[in-house]
């Protein structure tokens, strides 16, 4: 039986007894149980399946139990932290609330008003009552978890205000889930704030000590998807630093991640880190594997309007759709339309022959965009939709 498996089995059965022994001697305080929740969670964190699957019906228990405990269970300051931390960790808000409304708990109402209004969404109530509560007065099991909605919070607003708290809840909790769903936030965050040296300090932390997390998949195509977008990701001097990030990966990994980056790029019209993306696949890949044949497809697709273009329009033609998905057989056509048609010189560039500056400007490649708009665009929903379903679900 694995620890997770333990930890459940021995909280869902001291629950049990407490249940059919209603002295409260037979019950564990609440905050003890909480401690026990976070255990769990902390193998989730490590990759456990059983403590992820553990969780709801523990979460379920524990909302039970918190019911039928009596109000001067809550006297004790713990308990009453505990219910909040609870509900930060994906406890029902109803119990909560339940626990508001009776005027049991031991705590400052703002912090269990501004807990309960952000699990319900009303950010503008959550953000109000938690405005002035300070994450290191508090214990750091909910300091932490506070900081954590302090830091969404705010993080529309204010990029360093929402990295700041998040540096204090991997202070204060590190090792612990909260810690690994701080650092996935984070890392997002820097890269919006183009701060690519805590990027990379964040980044190898996360995959060096999360990456068998349960959220670690998501995360990482997410993080794919953001990267292409971060404007450090233009200079071709910070590649070898990404490709050091994500060289604590395993190769399979790493593959799924450098074609999520060269797609994302290609559509987003950054073509010099779709080829370095493109090329680390080929590093990484077996010839005629679907792995090399999308990474043929993604380099090829960026080099149409540049001097290799003769060469890419032919390579892509040669590329069998069979091999690809629906999604890239959609931007193969996408690219071949735009190759066909972007690269034309002008009329005025055959009466030019004297190696003029006017000639060579003559000469240089233009964009017809009115032929090839409709395919960009229609790649760009194909992306749009694409990141919809990437979504990274709350945790």
């Amino acid at each position: 039986m694995t620890s997770a498996r333990i930890i459940a089995a021995t909280l869902l059965a001291c629950l049990g007894s407490a249940h059919a022994q209603p002295a409260d001697d037979q019950m564990r305080e609440p905050y003890q149980m909480v401690r026990s929740l976070q255990m769990l969670q902390d193998q989730i964190a490590r990759g456990d399946l059983d403590a992820h699957n553990s969780q709801p019906a523990l979460l379920k228990r524990l909302g039970e139990s918190f019911l039928k405990a009596d109000a001067a269970v809550w006297k004790e300051p713990r308990n009453s932290r505990a219910a909040v931390t609870f509900l930060l960790s994906g406890g029902s808000p109803q119990v909560v609330a339940s626990l508001r409304s009776r005027n049991v708990l031991n705590i400052d109402e703002a912090i269990v008003d501004g807990a309960i209004a952000y699990v319900e969404g009303r950010t503008d109530e959550a953000k109000s009552k938690l405005a002035n509560i300070k994450p290191r007065s508090l214990p750091a099991a909910l300091g932490a978890e506070i900081a954590l909605v302090q830091s969404a919070l705010v993080a529309q607003d204010d990029l360093k205000v929402a990295i700041a708290l998040l540096d204090e809840v991997r202070l204060m909790m590190p090792g612990t889930l909260v810690e690994e769903a701080a650092l996935r936030r984070e890392i997002f965050i820097v890269g919006q704030d183009d701060d690519f040296d805590k990027f990379e300090a964040l980044a190898v932390r996360y995959f060096r000590r999360y990456r068998h997390s349960i959220y670690a998949g998501n995360f990482r195509q997410r993080f794919a998807l953001s990267v292409a977008r971060f404007s450090f990701v233009q200079r071709p001097d910070r590649f070898p630093r990404l490709v050091a990030v994500l060289d604590h990966l395993d190769r399979a990994s790493q593959r799924a991640l450098y074609l999520l980056i060269a797609r994302t790029a290609l559509v987003r019209g950054k073509t010099e880190m779709t080829v370095l993306a493109a090329d680390r696949v080929f590093a990484l890949s077996d010839d005629d594997s679907a792995e090399r044949v999308r990474a043929r497809l993604y380099r090829a697709a960026a080099r149409v309007a540049t001097s290799a273009h003769s060469t890419a329009i032919a390579e892509l033609e040669q590329i069998d759709k069979a091999k690809l998905s629906e999604r890239d057989v959609e931007l193969q056509t996408a690219a071949l339309a735009i190759g066909l048609n972007v690269r034309k010189a002008l009329p005025e560039a055959k009466a030019k022959s004297d190696g003029s500056s006017e000639a060579k400007t003559a000469m240089r490649p233009r964009i017809d965009f009115s032929r090839s708009l409709a395919a960009v665009d229609r790649a760009q929903k194909l992306l749009d939709a694409s990141q919809e379903q990437l979504k990274e679900k709350t945790r």
